[in-house]
This record gives structure tokens, sequence and C-alpha cells, in this order.
């Protein structure tokens, strides 16, 4: 079989879920049948990840911040002309516009949306132009890949073309992601958690959409109620989103609230935790975090934004986004059932539905197909 020359391009690699399933892909992939390249605009915090990565060739572009329009744009032509890829599969929208703006004519182009159900209101008018530049110029690209159906769903109602477009739900690694009684302990020994105190935590970037403000009010209240109560919050971005926060949490802030910024350790997290919470008010497509914690075999409480509640099925409590008391109240009811039970059929629906193996499979095929249309 003849090899695919593949780019696989993203933004950057800076932690984040995109990110993560981006690199995994790579990791992954076949190189009998496909010859990887990959190519960043910015690089980012898991480049060494991805350099330690056998048989691929990488290219940080280097863009040179927002404004680095033409230039870029230049660059990364002639590296296109000259690689001539038979495919692109780029991920998210910068590195979508760019792939197709500057790919040769016969190359073919797959687009990768994350997202679903955006708000774009709360975010700049940058963000609000390129997701009208993909709306318009969707059609003229040869497939979309979605890592949900909500994603698709939303999509379709704001007016996209989205007939040539897939889903392929994330994959997670659940050796990395398992349960691990020696990383429970070492993280609440680095806490000072007692046997019967509880942990509840937040794993998802400081961003609109991820409902911190929402999960800081419920954490305040209850924390008033339950003096055992701890909370941990990891992720970096909008610190006046963390501000916000810190007025609703008051003195707890820094205490019985913990902020832990980036982690890059994330499964001993995930272990040391009693519930993860994805308070998501909207955007979410496909949760990393709901998934990796449930592999963990922690249970989880969700809003039902994306496909967050089918990724818990039975699992875990579904809630509705934006609803502070429905929300108070799905945490206060885990924290009275049985834990053990439900994570471990949650780490079961994990292996079962979403391995990282059926990911990668399922994107082999897809880019297979896009690349047989190649003359």
């Amino acid at each position: 079989m003849e090899r695919v020359e593949l780019f696989l391009c993203i933004r950057s690699l800076d932690t984040g879920g995109a990110e993560r399933q981006f690199l995994e892909l790579v990791k992954g992939i076949d190189r009998e049948r496909f010859d990887v390249t990959v190519c960043t605009m910015y690089g980012g915090e898991m480049e060494e990840e991805l350099e330690a990565v056998d048989g691929i060739d990488y290219i940080d572009l280097k863009k040179g911040g927002r404004y680095d329009l033409v230039g870029f744009a230049l660059r990364y032509g002639r590296v296109l002309r000259r690689k001539r890829p038979r495919l692109i599969y780029s991920f998210l929208a910068e590195m979508n516009l760019f792939s197709l703006w500057c790919k040769p004519a016969d190359t073919r182009l797959v687009w990768g949306f994350r997202a679903s159900d955006m708000d774009l209101s709360r975010y700049d008018r940058v963000s609000r132009l390129l997701f009208g530049l993909q709306k318009r110029l969707c059609k003229k690209v040869d497939k979309i890949i979605c890592n949900s159906n909500a994603c698709i769903d939303y999509h379709k109602s704001r007016g996209f073309a989205m007939e040539r477009a897939v889903t392929i739900p994330n994959g997670i690694d659940t050796e990395r992601f398992r349960p691990d009684l020696t990383l429970r302990e070492k993280f609440r020994k680095e806490w000072g958690l007692q046997e019967t105190d509880l942990a509840v935590g937040i794993v998802a970037r400081l961003d609109p959409m991820k409902g911190y403000e929402l999960f800081a009010g419920v954490a305040a209240k209850l924390m008033e109620r339950y003096e055992n109560l701890y909370f941990f919050a990891a992720g970096e971005g909008d610190e006046g989103i963390r501000k916000s926060c810190e007025e609703l949490l008051g003195r707890e802030s820094g205490r019985r609230f913990i902020w832990q910024g980036g982690v890059k350790d994330v499964e001993r997290l995930y272990n040391g935790l009693d519930i993860v919470v994805s308070s998501s008010i909207f955007g979410e497509g496909f949760s990393n975090t709901i998934a990796e914690a449930m592999a963990c075999a922690t249970p989880c409480v969700v809003t039902d934004v994306g496909d967050s509640a089918m990724i818990v099925g039975e699992s875990g409590l579904v809630v509705p986004p934006a609803d502070a008391q429905a929300l108070e109240r799905a945490i206060e009811e885990m924290m009275k059932a049985e834990r053990k039970m439900a994570g471990e059929k949650a780490r079961a629906r994990i292996v079962s539905n979403f391995s990282l193996q059926s990911m990668i499979e399922a994107t082999q095929k897809e880019l297979t197909s896009c690349a047989a249309l190649w003359d």
C-alpha cells in the first residue's frame, strides 16, 4: 500500500484537550500507512513529548503573534509547496483557515471541529471573525471531523455545511488514566487530607465556557455545611475569572478551595479526588476531563452540555447547565452515594466505548478515504 503524505496541523502544543488528542493521534498513527509531518503555529509546552515520537517530521512555523498574517501564510505556503502532501488534517479555527488558504490545489483538506453550543458574545471580535470565516468557507473542505454529535448539531444549527462531517469521539489512554492507590495516597498526603475528608475537583482552563463562577458559588455553599469538604481547581487562563471566583469564595479561597494552576500529572489529581465536576455552561464537545476522570474510576457530576451526558451514561450524575441549585444537589448526592461502585462502572464505560485505539483507527479510516480522492 502506498503511504499517504499527511500533514497534521494545530495552533499550538500547549496543554489542552484538543492538543492532547492531537498528540495521541500523532503517537499512534500507523507509520506504514502515513508519512507524517506535524506543523504548529507556536510550538508549546508539549513540544518535548512530540519530539520524542519516532518517525515524524516536526515543523514549528513560529508565528509572530496574532497579526503575523502575511508572513506566516507565506512561510506555511512554502512548506506545503515543498512537501506537497496528499492530505492535511488541521485542528481548530486558525489552522483550519490557513491550511485552506495555503494548501496546493490538489491537496485534500480535513478540518477538525471540537466545540458545540458556543456563546460567541463572551469572546473577542477575532474569535467571532474566525467562526464566520469557517462558516463561509467550509464547503471548500473535503471532510470535517468532529469529536461529538453535539458539535455537528451545533454547527448545522448555525448554518455550516456539514454534509461531509463525521463524528469520532475522543480516545482515552486507559493505561495512563487508571485507578492507582499510590497516586491517591500521595495526593492526599500532600494536601493533608484525612480518610474522612472529601475532595471535589474541576480540571479545566479558566475560560467563560467552563462555568468556574458557577462551580465556585456552589462550592462556597457546600463548604458552609460540610467541614470535611475540600475543592481543587486545576487550570490556567483568564485571571479575571479567578478573581470573580475568589470574591464568591471569600476566606476559603486558597484554604479549602485550592487553586493548583496547570497540572501536568493530572492522573494523580484524578486519583486523589473523590468526585470530579464538569460545570461547563456552553461550548463543550467531548470533555477529556470527564472521560479521563472516569478512566481513573472517579465518579463525575456534569452539566448537560455537548456530549457530556452521553459520556457518563448511568455512571454519573447530569444536571442542566447554569443551574446552581441542581449542581449543588447533585454534588451532595454523589458525596453520599456508593462512589466505589460508580467509579468502577465509569471506568468500564470508558474502556468499552472510548479507547485511544478506537479513536486512532476511526481517524485513519476517514483520512484514508479522503486521501483516495487525490488525483
